[in-house]
C-alpha cells in the first residue's frame, strides 16, 4: 500500500490481516475479522489513520465491555494495536493511540475452566460425543477424552506421530507447553478412534485439517465449539476440561500422582525425579490410559441404559 494523506484504517486493517493473520490459524483470523467488522469497522473503517486518537478507540472498548464481554474487549484492543503499529511500520503514522489503553480497560479475573467429574454426568457427556453426528468433531472429542491432552496439541496432531505398532503419539517438543517431547500411550479405544479418522483424513498431514484449507490443522476453539453444539455451554464444560476430569477421577481411583502429572505432561522441577518418571512410568501409565478408557465406555453405556 503507497503511503499518502487519505490511507484509511479498513484497508490498513485488511492488509495486516492478510499478511500477519492468515499465517496461523484459519478459524483464529476468521473469526478476528468478524469482531474486527462488528465492533470496529463502523467507527474507524472510513477514518485516517492519522486521525484516529486513544479516546475514540477507548469509546469503542468500553462500548464492548458494556455488553460484560471483558475478554473480547481486550483481545479487540490487542487487533487494533497492531494494526497500528503495522501503520507506524509502512510510514503511514508515527504513534500508537491504542498501546497503552490497557490500563483503562476491565482488568481480567481468571476463572478456572470448567470439567465435569461427577461420574454420571461424565457418562452423560461420554454418550452425547458418541451421538454427535459429525464424524470428525466427533472424533476430536473423543480422542480429547480418551487422551487428555491440551486442545492445541490434539488440533495439530499429525498421522506421522501415530505409531500404531507400538500404541503410542510422540508428541514433539515444539508443540509441547513446555518444550519437552511427550508420549500418550494409546488405549485400544483410541486406536480405534485413529483408524474410523485414518478414513476421513489419512490421505493428508493432518488428523484433523482445517475445513478451509487442508494444508492447515483445525484450530482448538472447534473443540469448545463442537461441545457448544452437544448442548454444553462453557460454565459446564470445556476442551481443556477433559484433562481436570480425567485427573480427578483417576487421582480418586487410586492411580499414582506421578504417572497422572507425567501423563498431564506437567514438568516436574526435580530433575532427578523427572529423569525416573520419563524412563520408568510409561508401563504404568500404558495400564493406566487403557483403564481410562474402559471406564468412560463403561460410564457411556450406563448412561444410555439410563443408569
Amino acid at each position: 500500500m503507497a503511503q499518502g494523506e487519505k490511507v484509511l484504517f479498513r484497508d490498513v486493517a485488511r492488509e495486516w490481516w492478510e499478511r500477519y493473520m492468515l499465517r496461523g490459524d484459519m478459524e483464529y483470523a476468521e473469526e478476528s475479522w468478524r469482531r474486527l467488522e462488528r465492533d470496529v469497522m463502523p467507527v474507524l473503517g472510513n477514518k485516517q489513520l492519522k486521525k484516529i486518537d486513544a479516546p475514540t478507540i477507548l469509546a469503542i472498548l468500553q462500548t464492548v465491555e458494556g455488553r460484560g464481554t471483558f475478554v473480547t474487549a481486550r483481545k479487540i484492543k490487542s487487533h487494533i494495536s497492531q494494526i497500528m503499529r503495522y501503520g507506524i511500520a509502512c510510514g503511514h503514522v508515527f504513534s500508537n493511540p491504542a498501546r497503552d489503553l490497557g490500563w483503562a480497560l476491565t482488568p481480567h479475573k481468571h476463572r478456572p475452566r470448567a470439567a465435569i467429574t461427577e461420574p454420571r454426568l461424565i457418562g452423560r457427556l461420554m454418550r452425547d460425543i458418541d451421538a454427535f453426528r459429525s464424524k470428525q468433531r466427533r472424533y476430536a472429542l473423543l480422542l480429547a477424552a480418551l487422551t487428555f491432552v491440551r486442545p492445541g496439541e490434539l488440533c495439530c496432531a499429525e498421522w506421522g506421530e501415530m505409531e500404531m505398532d507400538t500404541a503410542v503419539w510422540r508428541i514433539p517438543a515444539e508443540k509441547m507447553k513446555m518444550k519437552r517431547p511427550h508420549l500418550v500411550p494409546l488405549s485400544r479405544q483410541a486406536q480405534d478412534v485413529l483408524r474410523g479418522l485414518r478414513a476421513l483424513t489419512g490421505d493428508g498431514r493432518w488428523l484433523f485439517p482445517s475445513r478451509w484449507d487442508k494444508n492447515r490443522h483445525m484450530g482448538g476453539r472447534v473443540l469448545n465449539t463442537a461441545l457448544r453444539r452437544i448442548g454444553y455451554p462453557p460454565e459446564i464444560m470445556t476442551a481443556h476440561g477433559f484433562r481436570a476430569m480425567a485427573a480427578t477421577v483417576l487421582s480418586e481411583q487410586g492411580w499414582p500422582s506421578e504417572a497422572i502429572e507425567r501423563q498431564l505432561a506437567h514438568v516436574d522441577r526435580n530433575q532427578v525425579r523427572a529423569a525416573y518418571q520419563r524412563s520408568e512410568l510409561l508401563p504404568e501409565r500404558q495400564k493406566m490410559m487403557q483403564a481410562w478408557a474402559d471406564y468412560l465406555d463403561m460410564r457411556c453405556a450406563w448412561a444410555i441404559l439410563g443408569r
